[in-house]
């Protein structure tokens, strides 16, 4: 019902659909207010995300101070309720992307809520929250501290939660939500994270989730790495390209050889073979930043691979792992590397 009508309110004359708006959302405000008392939610998707322009999105933002201390208060209510808090925060997903930038009167009070509420319960949903208030607002130079500010108190209940025994592979949720959130940081604004503090970290934690398999989680964690490495080449006409490079640079220089170690093992060891391309894009990656040094690393690699098996047969050759390393190095396309990737894993399967 809800839907239709929203379909029907963005048919009506602008002036009309902030009245009709009002009073729609009032009908499911009043009824979360009592089932909030009454100790329930009913939460949900709300009018959001059916407006077809700017024009209705426009008239939307007037009932949004009418939504938000509603959805506030059934956060603070409901904190521990992983259901209910996922219905508040789709919710005000599709506010922030309904009504874009004209939100911004909601950003800092729903990020305080956020954090506050994460600190004490975990839930993913919040990290993919936060990926869509840095996709709205990344750009845009006076929310970029808020938004890192935001990624750091995240990170710190995230990264206590990945520590425990089986941390990764009991909460691949969090891994996905957290590796979208990091990855639209840099997407929108590289070189606020990339100065970070805390992007050494999450880099770290990157290379360690590799192992985990689980798509939709290692797709994130590939996504991130691509977009990262990448960052040190992309849009090189642009003004801050010799930073990035340079911030690259340094990232790497301090974790490449791990990363390039952590793929390889990855991909002998851990996955399953539809993950090859994504780990391939990450090895190009890495070889249009500095190709010469990629090939040190990979050599290192290669050579702390098991060359026996448990039973002392001869696993990989000599030959077999030189045939590797030049058809990785000399590829000048990634479904080369794909290619080589594919062949030499059958070797360890």
């Amino acid at each position: 019902v809800p839907a239709g009508t929203a379909l029907v309110l963005a048919r009506l004359p602008l002036e009309k659909i902030s009245e009709c708006l009002s009073e729609l959302c009032a009908v499911q405000v009043l009824a979360l207010k009592k089932v909030c008392l009454d100790g329930g939610t009913a939460a949900g998707r709300g009018h959001w995300g059916q407006w077809p322009g700017p024009g209705p999105a426009a008239a939307a933002m007037s009932s949004e101070p009418e939504i938000w201390p509603v959805l506030s208060e059934t956060l603070n209510k409901h904190s521990a309720d992983n259901r209910i808090v996922e219905r508040c925060c789709r919710c005000l997903r599709f506010a922030v992307r309904c009504v874009g930038k004209g939100s911004a009167a909601l950003l800092q009070p729903l990020v305080t809520q956020m954090v506050n509420v994460y600190r004490e319960h975990q839930h993913s949903c919040f990290l993919y929250l936060g990926s869509i208030l840095v996709d709205e607002y990344g750009m845009e130079e006076g929310c970029r501290q808020g938004l890192l500010d935001m990624l750091q108190a995240l990170c710190i209940p995230t990264f206590q939660l990945l520590e425990q025994p089986n941390g990764l592979q009991n909460h691949p949720d969090t891994v996905d939500d957290l590796f979208r959130l990091a990855a639209r940081f840099i997407q929108r604004s590289p070189v606020t994270l990339l100065r970070s503090q805390v992007m050494i970290p999450i880099l770290q934690w990157a290379i360690a989730a590799t192992t985990l398999d689980h798509r939709d989680a290692n797709c994130s964690v590939m996504k991130f790495l691509r977009d990262l490495i990448h960052t040190g080449v992309a849009n090189d006409h642009e003004e801050d390209f010799e930073v990035r490079k340079e911030l690259i640079n340094q990232v790497m220089t301090q974790l490449g050889q791990q990363l390039v170690n952590q793929l390889l093992q990855t991909c002998c060891f851990c996955l399953p073979p539809y993950t090859l391309p994504d780990v391939a894009e990450v090895l190009w990656e890495i070889m249009q930043i500095d190709r010469p040094t990629f090939c040190r690393w990979l050599e290192n690699s290669l050579k702390g691979l098991p060359k026996e098996t448990t039973g002392g047969a001869i696993q990989v050759t000599h030959k077999q792992l030189t045939d590797f390393h030049k058809q990785v190095t000399s590829a000048e396309e990634c479904k080369q590397v794909c290619w080589a990737l594919r062949d030499f894993t059958r070797l360890f399967r």
